[in-house]
């Protein structure tokens, strides 16, 4: 009886450490009260990657109508990574392994269906992940959403080529 209770347990505990992680769908994002100033800037995009120990992730943003130019923040793993300004990209480098990622679109009337999407990611060292977040309308009358997508390293290099880099900088309150 004592094996079978100490089984019960190692498997509930196993089990409820695998699900802490998802309490909310919305725990791959950041902290609620951040926002940051966002500055763009030419860069070398063309930059190979060189990290065979880290997986680098690049976040492109394309805005069908640069609505009020709304910043759309990334979250990786519970933290805000990044943020993009009208057509703009940034990248940064991870560690090798399961990530879950966030993108969440600043428009402060728009429903939380329309400016946050989730995805995650199996990052493996020495590989580039592309993704764009695109603002966009999807009918005549429609509201605009953002939507997150995983992109080809082709199509990825071509956003990029087209794009200024942004620097994020976390506002002071």
């Amino acid at each position: 009886m004592r094996t079978k209770l100490l089984v019960l347990g190692l498997a509930i505990s196993f089990i409820s450490a695998a699900q802490s992680w998802a309490s909310s769908p919305l725990d791959s994002c950041g902290a609620k009260d951040v926002s940051f100033q966002i500055n763009k800037q030419k860069s070398d995009a063309a930059k190979p990657f060189s990290s065979p120990d880290k997986a680098k992730l690049v976040f492109v943003q394309r805005n069908e109508r640069c609505i009020g130019c709304s910043v759309t923040l990334v979250g990786i793993d519970g933290a805000w990574i990044g943020a993009n300004k009208g057509d703009s990209y940034f990248a940064v480098t991870i560690e090798p392994g399961e990530h879950h990622v966030c993108a969440n679109w600043g428009a402060p009337l728009a429903r939380t269906e329309a400016k946050v999407e989730l995805t995650d990611l199996q990052a493996e060292a020495g590989k580039v992940y592309y993704f764009e977040t695109e603002v966009a309308s999807y009918g005549q009358n429609s509201a605009p959403q953002m939507n997150l997508k995983r992109l080809s390293s082709d199509e990825g290099a071509f956003l990029v080529s087209r794009s200024e880099m942004a620097v994020a900088t976390p506002k002071q309150k």
